[in-house]
């Protein structure tokens, strides 16, 4: 006799046989125990998890001599009849290649009404019922429905939501779940002490991952493992990886320290070394969602065996890696892969689109949710507000300076006049004295340990400065539209010529205002806000009669509550008020 593969082989031949649906096994084995018999079953669940196998116990059960009986003998012609096939009374149909109605009235409802040649009951067994068609099941719905008490129907599928409520409402419904990982490995286990296979724990691991729920798919990746490796060797991880096309864990680790590291580069290599390897990038992205998963797991619930069955050193890789990443990394990171995995099924080349998919990953991480930059903000104003309380004295510097800034201060604003106070908290380092501009040579002699906040286009300067050092040069451009610079109470005002709207409109943009504010913070040790303006050019004579006009609106604007509440949640600054008819 040929090779008999592991999934026939080793196929159950009684209830207690069937691995990981205890549930259905017992229900249906007290059904033939008390005889509490239904005219249609119908079993549904993931291919290969025992939907045929039960259909042909039950059967054997049913007709069994000594039956029936949840323990078929097994010996006696009926249940080897059965077993091979060649009962004359349990016809099986595949129904994805008999969908016709034809098939239906030749093979079904012709026969229903003929006795059973030999044994109890005539049993159709219809496998993938849910491919029939329409009429195949408008014809089928009234045998089904009163069949003769000598006929019983078993139907098994895996899409239980194609079939019609007119059948599903005349059958009693058992649907089957996918297997465990580790109920699967440890069958596969004992599989391979009764047939003399050397293989580790881990290797076992891998391949019921590979089986994906199923018991048929992991036995058949066993067989696929052993033709590769032979059955002398000891078979380890790398085999299986190697024998199944796997990826293996070590790289999915690397392409995750990309991710952390927000290296793209690092990202567009590792799919180079796939393709150049012959991986399918599908595979890849589908392994790559069931490690983030592990990784999310251990986030949320840290390192549970039942949740994470996978090997120790797998275990301590994962413990590794989760810490460094929030839970909302890695819902965004699964997401954006399982969106990438759907796109990559219809795509003819994959390799672009995973390429892009990874370095828009890598930049993921530089992403910050709306709710933080809601929450800075609301902190940067409640900084600001802190910092308006009465300021220390003011030194002979400033009390100088306090009379040419007098005509400056007078100009409409809500906010009090007085310059910008300490910081309350400790202050972080000030910066260099060697890192002044070229312009405040004659200060940097003197060496202060923070730059004069009162000098404001000194200030101005050292903000292009910052943004270009910290590559920005789109703000530093924009900048140096700026005609003025000058402290308005707690606001640093920027003050853009009348043809410099774009650039106005740029700098104050949400981002930019809080880089600028977050740079002024560190160079003057105060929290500040940042104010643009687009100058104005009114007609002569009505100057101050406008600016009177609008400093009363202004003062109106920023006390009605609807503005001071958004204000506050915010953290919107009041940047220009228009006079009606404007």
């Amino acid at each position: 006799m040929g090779y008999q593969v592991i999934a026939r082989k080793w196929r159950p031949q009684r209830f207690e046989d069937v691995i990981g649906q205890g549930a259905i096994t017992r229900a249906l084995g007290n059904a033939l125990r008390t005889g509490r018999l239904h005219h249609a079953y119908l079993f549904a669940g993931p291919r290969g998890v025992g939907k045929t196998t039960c259909a042909r116990l039950f059967a054997r059960a049913l007709n069994c001599l000594a039956g029936p009986t949840p323990t078929p003998c097994g010996v006696c012609p009926s249940c080897q009849e059965i077993a091979s096939g060649e009962s004359l009374d349990v016809l099986e149909i595949d129904a994805a290649s008999h969908t016709g109605v034809d098939n239906i009235r030749e093979v079904i409802i012709a026969t229903a009404g003929n006795r059973p040649a030999r044994d109890r009951y005539k049993v159709f067994i219809i496998d993938e019922v849910h491919m029939l068609s329409t009429s195949a099941f408008n014809a089928l719905l009234k045998t089904l429905e009163e069949p003769p008490p000598h006929v019983i129907f078993v139907m098994a599928t895996t899409e239980l939501h194609k079939l019609p409520e007119t059948i599903l409402s005349r059958c009693q419904q058992y649907e089957f779940r996918a297997i465990g990982v580790e109920v699967i490995a440890d069958q596969l286990q004992r599989i391979a002490e009764a047939e003399r296979i050397q293989i580790s724990r881990s290797a076992l691991i891998q391949i019921a991952h590979a089986g994906r729920g199923s018991m048929r798919d992991a036995q058949s990746a066993l067989d696929q493992v052993l033709a590769f490796t032979g059955t002398d060797a000891v078979i380890g991880e790398s085999d299986v990886r190697e024998s199944l096309g796997l990826i293996g864990l070590d790289f999915l680790a690397e392409v995750v320290d990309a991710l952390d590291a927000a290296d793209p580069g690092a990202a567009t290599r590792h799919v180079q070394r796939l393709v150049q390897a012959g991986y399918d990038l599908r595979q890849f992205l589908r392994e790559l969602m069931a490690y983030l998963r592990h990784l999310l797991v251990a986030q949320v619930v840290g390192l549970d065996r039942e949740l994470l069955p996978v090997a120790d050193r797998e275990l301590a890789l994962i413990e590794r890696q989760c810490r460094r990443f929030t839970v909302a990394d890695l819902t965004r990171f699964f997401s954006l892969l399982a969106e990438l995995e759907t796109q990559a099924r219809v795509a003819e080349d994959a390799r672009a689109l995973v390429e892009v998919g990874l370095i828009k990953l890598t930049q993921l991480g530089r992403l910050k949710p709306l709710e933080d930059i809601l929450a800075r903000l609301e902190a940067l104003l409640a900084d600001g507000r802190a910092a308006r309380s009465p300021a220390p004295p003011a030194g002979p510097a400033s009390a100088a300076k306090a009379p040419a800034e007098a005509p400056a201060r007078s100009a409409p604003a809500a906010r009090p006049p007085a310059a910008p106070p300490s910081w309350p908290a400790e202050p972080p380092p000030a910066p260099p004295a060697e890192n002044l501009p070229p312009e405040d040579d004659a200060r940097k002699a003197n060496a202060p340990d923070a730059l004069d906040e009162t000098d404001a286009k000194a200030l101005l300067r050292r903000l292009k400065a910052l943004a270009e050092q910290d590559r920005r040069p789109l703000l530093s451009v924009h900048l140096d539209a700026v005609v003025a610079a000058r402290w308005q109470g707690n606001d640093f005002e920027l003050v853009f010529g009348p043809a410099a709207q774009a650039a106005e409109q740029y700098v104050a943009q949400p981002r930019e205002k809080l880089y600028l504010r977050e740079s002024l913070q560190r160079l003057t040790r105060k929290a500040a806000n940042i104010v643009t303006r687009l100058e104005r050019h009114p007609t002569k004579g009505a100057v101050s009669e406008r600016e009177a006009r609008e400093a009363a609106l202004r003062a109106e604007a920023e006390g009605h509550p609807a503005v001071q509440a958004i204000q506050k949640r915010f953290g919107a600054v009041l940047l220009e008020v228009k006079p009606p008819g404007d």
